[in-house]
């Protein structure tokens, strides 16, 4: 199937058919076309004439109508971001199908505005598609309203390449975009799924100076930034060396949070967890507190670095640019520069009683609402058919979200060992291929769990199954992590606040006694009697709930 797809895309892509039809399309750079003064849809007459010719047995391949057939449909773009109208893969998707598209497009500083306006008029398009009108309460509001129309019944008829994706990679997708009242309103895009978010690395080079393993625990990792702070193992004659550096306020990675491992839970970004089918507050936990305790003795040694909790990726790569570094957290190591050969991953810790975990991640790069269509549109089944086409493989879902290929000059192609090579972004990339330019960037799509191997880190993945070994509670099913689903409004409306203020009241507290401006242990009581009145005990009964309802869908 993979070469079959690649082929029949490629055949287009190089017969020069690289333009749709011109459709009036609207620029970017300032006011949109409204749907009412996009160029007309095909008549009435000419709609029951395609839903005639569409073809009976649904086979996800070849025209989806004899004569073609029109739609519009909404999407937003960032200013560096090329039209639809004038990319390859939407022309050779028409090319396929026999749906034509009129976009209307707003550039994303505008876009929610004109949404709402849209919406307030009533005159929408036919869909939406990527990150316009796909929030959580839009989809449940129009969802209720009737103008996002139910998917289930279609996705069931019209959708075999969606549906053998889901059964084959990701069972638990159905229920994840499944509303409250049951039904799904808005198609998914699952872009990658690194597993785990950051990870920790240590510097060998100054190991090796100092002369110490690879620490494995808790108390040799103390000992070895001792080591770091106290014998310059940069060698060069000053005490300037940071033994351990993170950022407290990171984008949603939470760099501090895998040392909670060795304490048992570590600490996730939203502060969730689930323990045994139970939501657990993890700010409530005893390895909230012991982590805080012990980080805490760290920074009080110095052997933290005093700006934690106020620099950013940027400022942090600075200093491990700089070679001053001897433990950091992110991403990759990529923040060390030059230096970065000097960096080995650091596994999670063992902790006094024999705790060693790490924190892995459900489904990432997941974006429930990614394509509703409306009731403006006529023979829905048709362009349910044309969006089924984005999750027939890998290779559509790239060419939908990420890159063009398959094609050495493009953004990625096959190699002599029939593997994917993803060519760096604004490297080695023609301009006119940056991503962005030929695609549209969260469109729906399930590029799948492999997806990381070739979108240009293999460094990261080889951590990543590295760090497997460390969660046996999430794959023995003991633990797990929150589920992207959606609640009610009512539901949202209830904890929103509360959910706010308890994990900006932990995270506040945390980095007082991380600094020692107060003592966790002392605080300890009073401090979760604060959690309590902020309304700690309803907000995880509501939470529980939510993932109740999660876990008895079907």
């Amino acid at each position: 199937m993979k070469r079959n797809i690649v082929k029949r895309l490629s055949c287009f892509l190089l017969a020069g058919a690289m333009l749709l039809t011109a459709c009036g399309s609207q620029s970017t750079s300032g006011g949109s076309e409204s749907a009412a003064s996009a160029p007309a849809a095909e008549s009435e007459a000419d709609q029951e004439t395609a839903e005639e010719s569409a073809s009976a047995a649904v086979s996800g391949e070849g025209p989806i109508v004899d004569e073609k057939v029109t739609y519009t449909i909404a999407c937003q773009l960032s200013p560096n971001w090329g039209n639809p109208a004038d990319g390859e893969f939407w022309a050779w998707l028409e090319e396929e199908t026999n749906v034509h598209i009129e976009w209307i497009t707003y550039l994303e500083t505008e876009a929610p505005e004109k949404f709402k306006l849209l919406m307030t008029s009533g005159d929408y398009p036919d869909a939406f598609i990527g990150a316009l009108g796909g929030e959580d309460n839009d989809v449940i509001t129009y969802g209720n309203e009737g103008i996002y129309i139910p998917l289930n019944d279609l996705i069931d008829q019209y959708c075999p390449n969606f549906k053998r994706r889901v059964s084959e990679e990701y069972p638990d997708l159905m229920k994840m975009i499944t509303c409250a009242d049951g039904n799904i309103y808005g198609m998914p895009s699952v872009l990658y799924n690194p597993d785990i978010f950051n990870n920790t690395f240590i510097n060998q080079k100054w190991l090796d100076a100092v002369g110490a393993e690879i620490p494995t625990t808790t108390e040799e990792f103390e000992a070895v930034l001792k080591l770091f702070k106290d014998n310059d193992p940069n060698g060069n004659g000053e005490a300037d060396e940071i033994p351990m550096t993170f950022n407290f306020s990171d984008w949603g990675a939470s760099d501090h949070g895998a040392y909670f491992g060795a304490f048992g839970y570590p600490l996730s970004p939203d502060y969730l967890m689930i323990d045994n089918k139970e939501v657990k507050y993890l700010g409530a936990e005893e390895s909230f507190r012991e982590g805080a305790e012990w980080l805490g003795s760290l920074y009080a040694q110095g052997l933290v670095d005093r700006d934690v909790f106020t620099q950013d990726e940027s400022s942090l790569a600075a200093k491990v640019s700089q070679g001053n570094v001897g433990v950091f957290s992110s991403w990759d190591k990529s923040p060390a520069g030059d230096y970065a050969d000097d960096y080995v991953a650091l596994m999670p810790l063992e902790g006094p009683d024999g705790e060693r975990n790490a924190l892995l991640e459900g489904i990432t790069g997941m974006y429930k609402g990614r394509f509703m269509i409306t009731d403006k549109a006529k023979n829905p089944e048709i362009l349910m058919q044309w969006v089924d086409r984005f999750y027939e493989n890998m290779e559509v879902g790239l060419n939908a979200t990420y890159g063009i290929g398959p094609d050495e000059n493009k953004a990625w192609y096959y190699d002599e060992n029939g593997d994917i090579v993803f060519r760096k972004q604004n490297v080695d990339l023609p301009d006119e291929y940056v991503r962005g330019q030929q695609q549209l960037p969260f469109a729906p799509a399930i590029l799948g769990a492999g997806a990381g191997d070739f979108l240009g880190n293999p460094a990261k993945v080889a951590v990543n199954e590295e760090m497997m070994q460390y969660t046996g509670k999430f794959e023995d099913g003991t633990w797990e992590r929150w589920p992207s689903v959606y609640i009610t409004l009512e539901e949202k409306d209830d904890i929103a606040t509360t959910e706010t203020d308890l994990q900006d009241y932990s995270k506040n507290q945390l980095a007082k006694w991380i600094a020692g401006e107060s003592d966790v242990n002392a605080d300890w009581d009073g401090y979760l009697q604060e959690l309590e009145n902020i309304g700690l005990s309803h907000y995880l009964e509501v939470k529980q709930q939510i993932y109740d309802r999660y876990s008895a869908a079907e």
